[in-house]
């Protein structure tokens, strides 16, 4: 997939929706390359109001990681029925927006860890790292222990977001347990551009996550 394709489909989109921007489903079927250029206005699209992506394998979901960073609301799929549910929910009232988010988590100390784990596929917003920011703090007001955070498949998070735990977590450090490529991703993209302050590792397993935390503050 490369620029011109982009742009061609972006083209498409607009000529069948004169009357405005509505959801948008996109097959990529065995794609095996995007190149920079494709990736940057796939990034930088708003033809639609949010767009589900449907591949068919873990392989299209690693290569379409990066739109988690898109300017409208993305999400992969590898079933088309689950990506058009996304597509066509209805907005809900910012209260339960709130109730939600606190329920996409859990939080809890484990000795002297705070041990953060999400449910699974969750797409985090930045309502959800704005709950998780404020338990958090009620939790531990006064001390800075570090953190063990399990992804547990990971789809996406926002910009806002990614901001918020860099620059919003009194934590010492953060252990980051993933169970797929794509938590991967998520892992070195958040490490490169949002650079946290505090050491920042990814680990396949909880027990070398904790390993690494105990050997941190031994």
């Amino acid at each position: 997939m490369e620029a011109e394709d982009v742009h061609s489909t972006i083209a498409a989109v607009a000529d069948a929706s004169p009357a405005g921007k509505r959801p948008l489903l996109v097959h990529i079927g065995l794609v095996e390359q995007i190149t920079v250029g494709a990736k940057q206005l796939l990034i930088e699209d708003t033809c639609s109001t949010r767009t589900a992506v449907v591949g068919v394998d873990e392989v299209g979901k690693v290569l379409t990681a990066f739109n988690y960073r898109s300017a409208t609301p993305s999400r992969y799929f590898v079933e088309e029925s689950d990506a058009v549910a996304w597509l066509t929910q209805k907005a809900v009232p910012e209260s339960a927006t709130t109730a939600a988010a606190a329920e996409s988590f859990t939080v809890e100390m484990r000795g002297e860890v705070l041990w953060v784990q999400w449910q699974a596929d969750e797409s985090v917003t930045d309502a959800d790292a704005s709950a998780l920011l404020e338990r958090a703090r009620q939790m531990i007001p006064l001390t800075c222990p570090p953190m063990l955070l399990q992804l547990n498949h990971m789809v996406s998070l926002t910009e806002g977001a990614l901001h918020a735990f860099g620059a919003g977590l009194d934590i010492a450090a953060l252990a980051i347990v993933g169970t797929g490529a794509s938590d991967k991703v998520i892992t070195a993209y958040y490490k490169m551009l949002h650079h946290p302050p505090y050491p920042t590792q990814y680990f396949e397993t909880v027990s070398d996550a904790q390993d690494w935390l105990t050997h941190c503050f031994q």
